[in-house]
Order: C-alpha cells, then sequence, then structure tokens
C-alpha cells in the first residue's frame, strides 16, 4: 500500500508538473486564466473565451514580462492600474517615518503635515511632489483665398479650416475648427473676425459664440450697428474667459444679420495682401 500511494503521488506531482508546463498559467477563482499568474476577484470570468472589461475590472495579473495589472490585464508598466471600468483608480500612498536614504531614492510617501502633501525621495532628501503640466496654448488664423469663406444669413456658423501656429497639446483639430479641454479649468479666448466691405443697414448686427459641446452658447459677443446705407467692413473680437471641464469640446461661431445672404469673411492667401490676417483665434489655458 505503501509503495502504491508512493506512485500515485509520483503521477500526480508530474501531472501537475506536465500541466503546468503546457499552460504556463495559473488562475485563482478561474479556469482560464488569461495571464501567468490571474486572479478573478469576483470568480464572474468565463470559463472560455476572453472576460469582458466589466469582468476584468475586479481582476488582477501578473504578466510573463514581470508586470502586474489591477483592473487590466494588459498592463503597459511594471504596475498598471487603469481599468476601463472602475472609476476608482486611484493608488493609495501611506506615511513613512523612513529617512529619504534609508528609502532610496525613487520612493513615495504621503506626508500628513501643513495640509498633507506627496513627495518623494532623492536618495538624500524627500522632495515635495510639484506638477507643472504644459499647458494648452493654441494660435490660429484663417488663411483662405478671397471670398473661400461664407457665413450665411441668421445661422450660427463655426469657422474650419485654420492654419495652426502653435498647439503644443495637440487639442486643437484646425480642420474642424474645434478645441477639446485637456483638463477642467478656465480658457482665455480671443477670437476676431472680419467681412468683405457691403452697405449696413441700421439695426442689423453680427455676433461671435463660444459654442462648447456642439449647442450650448456660453458667451457672445455683439457688434451692432446704427448707421443706415453705410459702406462699411463688418468686423468684430471677442476676448473672455471660458469654464471648460475635461473633455469639453469648444468651437468659435459667427452669426451675421448684416446681409440676407451667404456674406464672405476678408481672407487672403498672401500675407502682404491688405485682406490677409483678419481672422484670428488664441485659447490659452490658465
Amino acid at each position: 500500500m505503501k509503495n502504491y500511494i508512493t506512485l500515485l503521488k509520483g503521477v500526480l506531482i508530474s501531472g501537475c508538473l506536465f500541466l503546468n508546463y503546457v499552460k504556463a498559467q495559473v488562475g485563482i477563482n478561474t479556469s482560464n486564466p488569461q495571464a501567468t499568474f490571474h486572479i478573478d476577484g469576483a470568480k464572474d470570468n468565463p470559463t472560455t473565451g476572453s472576460p469582458t472589461s466589466t469582468q476584468i475590472a475586479n481582476d488582477v495579473a501578473f504578466t510573463s514580462s514581470g508586470e502586474i495589472g489591477i483592473g487590466t490585464l494588459t498592463p503597459a508598466t511594471k504596475l498598471d492600474v487603469r481599468s476601463v471600468n472602475n472609476t476608482d483608480n486611484s493608488i493609495g500612498i501611506g506615511e513613512t517615518t523612513q529617512t529619504a536614504t534609508a528609502a532610496e531614492a525613487g520612493a513615495m510617501r504621503y506626508n500628513p503635515l501643513s495640509g498633507g502633501k506627496m513627495q518623494y525621495s532623492d536618495g538624500i532628501v524627500w522632495q515635495d511632489l510639484i506638477s507643472t503640466p504644459t499647458k494648452a496654448v493654441v494660435v490660429a488664423n484663417i488663411q483662405a483665398a478671397n471670398f473661400a469663406i461664407k457665413i450665411p444669413y441668421q445661422v450660427s456658423t463655426g469657422i474650419t479650416g485654420w492654419s495652426e501656429i502653435s498647439d503644443p497639446t495637440t487639442n486643437f483639430n484646425n480642420t474642424t475648427g474645434v478645441f477639446t479641454a485637456p483638463r477642467t479649468g478656465v480658457y482665455l479666448v480671443s477670437f476676431t473676425y472680419d467681412f468683405v466691405r457691403i452697405p449696413i443697414v441700421s439695426g442689423y448686427f453680427s455676433e461671435a459664440r463660444y459654442v462648447v459641446n456642439g449647442s450650448t452658447v456660453v458667451k457672445k459677443c455683439v457688434k451692432s450697428f446704427s448707421n443706415t446705407s453705410k459702406q462699411a467692413q463688418v468686423a468684430g473680437s471677442c476676448v473672455a474667459g471660458v469654464q471648460l471641464n475635461k473633455g469639453d469640446t469648444f468651437q468659435p461661431q459667427i452669426y451675421q444679420s448684416v446681409y440676407n445672404g451667404n456674406l464672405s469673411l476678408r481672407t487672403d492667401l498672401t500675407p502682404a495682401s491688405n485682406d490677409y490676417g483678419f481672422i484670428n483665434l488664441s485659447i490659452v489655458e490658465q
């Protein structure tokens, strides 16, 4: 009997080793591991096929290259907690009494003093962690042939086809004229425009409109006219601070009640021309 048990143990061990060699993956709460070591926290993964992003949200995975994913099975860094479906992707960092030298360079800690702050070790002292992200700064103008851009009568119209001068954060789509806010905050916007010369009738006006998320007008700058039958170039400008949430879209638009038809903006392709450089836009994140 003893020899039989010993033989059986050997077979089981051999079988386990063979199984691990073939599958090369270990799962806890799942018979269908998707990584070298895969823990299904809620035990809700399918027995076959790939789990959904919702099912992955409670999982932990260790990859063959040594990365750890929490809420993701495809970590891109040594520790990746960027779950698609989990809104709680923060990492908790506690206090420590270790010196910066003992913790070594690259360590991080939470310091509750002075209202609380994050610090990192440079190997000698604990340094305050200060973030200085690159701010959005858009500078653009319209370079188009004469009479190429027309604004219809009493229709709020977005300005498209911009030429970018500056956009370090690439948040401005110069083709559509739509800016997407990279962070929640206040953005200082300056917009200038000029139409070709036409007769102006008393009471007519034009507006620069700032439109958020495609439909909400958050700012208007109105240029009205009181002189009757006067030849003039209808122009306007609008400088305003606009509150945007991260991901909000913003577009400058023009509304004209000056000419009952399509009214052309004053544009040209040649910098030396008298019609060049009148349509300008700047957006500066505060």
